[in-house]
């Protein structure tokens, strides 16, 4: 006879960092109470005060260990890309080696369902096909042609492989969902929006008429695809005139334009000194808790368009905060255009500029597209709306194991 639910779930991470990470972290605490466990096993990247979070979610049951990234690494360099491939595997022992400690460590952990909480890693997979156990792949990003993500499988095939590879397959937006809903047997895919503990986001309080407004960007400047130049020209576009200082919060190898090296960072410093910015820019770095960065935010801006979800804009929603986004991606799914926020076509920096002065030059518009994103956030991106929809596929999983190999 079957569970009706799993008592101990393995999470399988590509990372201790970014917001698919702290989104399993606040789904494994809100799971307990419901009296699931967990236990990780992540790839070791991350800084240690996020593995240091997953270790706490985890009351210590965690490894970091290297596992394979099997999405083709269309990010880097051409000439690149066979180095990256035959390092990853030395260090995995060509895949076999990852998944044989992934599937050691749930027999260890008595785990009796795997979730691989992002679609880059197999191991979840493998573990869970050598054990007989129920499988939840968790696609929390944009994959297929033209697509930030490439599989080595793609279209019918990909969804052939899937549904011999796991119970269910969840997406994290109903964008995620559109692009692999075709190639799936009917039945396979879930969706269900990722959540945050709201209690952690206090709404802010309102900034002074007349003080300088800070308008920002969140997202490590060693993250290319989240276009930090269209910010920047963005910012370029905006009235002078108006009492602004534009932020951008995140990891910044070039410590504000001050160590070269990084050609991106260079760059994006490079373009800032070219349009006269520099004075109205500052970078704050690195911060861990983004209830700290959101409470000294006015504006948020989010102008990249190949976001699956966009965890930062429902973590400005839930302090009040309006955002200027584009239509794309799970961006323009989160905000309501001239209700929680403003939204423009992707790519366009003078219609970001047009959203930014227009939020700037109007205290109660500001208020109102706040108070509407924290409604929106309180009742669709709750960590409590998430976890019930993760439990419910849980238990549906638990009679689907996966077919021992």
């Amino acid at each position: 006879m079957f569970k009706t639910q799993p008592k101990k779930v393995l999470h399988v991470l590509n990372s201790a960092s970014g917001g698919a990470a702290l989104s399993t972290v606040g789904l494994m605490e809100s799971l307990r109470e419901q009296g699931i466990d967990a236990c990780a096993v992540c790839h070791d990247a991350g800084g240690q005060s996020e593995r240091d979070l997953l270790s706490e979610a985890t009351q210590g049951n965690v490894i970091f260990t290297p596992l394979y990234w099997w999405n083709r690494k269309n990010r880097a360099k051409a000439w690149k890309r066979p180095l990256i491939e035959v390092n990853q595997l030395r260090r995995t022992g060509f895949k076999r080696g990852s998944a044989a400690k992934v599937t050691r460590f749930a027999q260890d952990q008595q785990a009796d369902l795997i979730h691989t909480n992002t679609i880059c890693t197999p191991e979840g997979a493998t573990a869970a096909r050598n054990l007989g156990l129920p499988h939840v792949w968790h696609l929390r990003e944009l994959v297929g042609p033209g697509r930030p993500f490439r599989l080595p499988l793609e279209g019918r095939s990909l969804g052939q492989y899937l549904a011999q590879h796991c119970s269910f397959l969840v997406a994290n937006s109903n964008v995620t969902a559109s692009i692999v809903r075709d190639w799936l047997t009917d039945g396979l895919l879930q969706v269900v929006p990722n959540g945050i503990d709201l209690s952690r986001f206090p709404v802010r309080q309102t900034t002074p008429e007349g003080s300088k407004l800070v308008v920002a960007m969140v997202g490590s400047i060693s993250s290319s695809w989240k276009k930090h130049p269209l910010f920047v020209d963005a910012a370029s576009h905006v009235d002078p005139s108006l009492n602004i200082e534009f932020r951008i919060y995140g990891h910044d190898p070039a410590q504000g334009g001050t160590v070269p090296g990084n050609a991106y960072a260079d760059a994006l410093h490079a373009q800032i000194d070219r349009l006269g910015l520099r004075q109205r820019f500052a970078f704050p770095g690195f911060l861990s808790d983004p209830v700290e960065i959101m409470s000294r935010i006015d504006i948020l801006v989010h102008q990249a368009d190949d976001e699956s979800f966009g965890r930062v804009i429902v973590e400005a929603m839930a302090v009040g905060i309006p955002v200027v986004g584009v239509r794309g991606g799970g961006v323009g799914e989160i905000i309501i255009d001239g209700e929680t926020g403003l939204l423009g076509p992707p790519n366009d920096a003078a219609a970001l500029a047009k959203g930014i002065e227009t939020l700037a030059r109007d205290a109660d518009q500001r208020q109102r597209m706040g108070r509407a994103g924290r409604k929106r956030a309180e009742s669709t991106y709750s960590l409590e709306s998430c976890a019930a929809g993760i439990l419910k596929v849980y238990q549906a999983a638990m009679s689907r194991p996966l077919r021992r190999q």
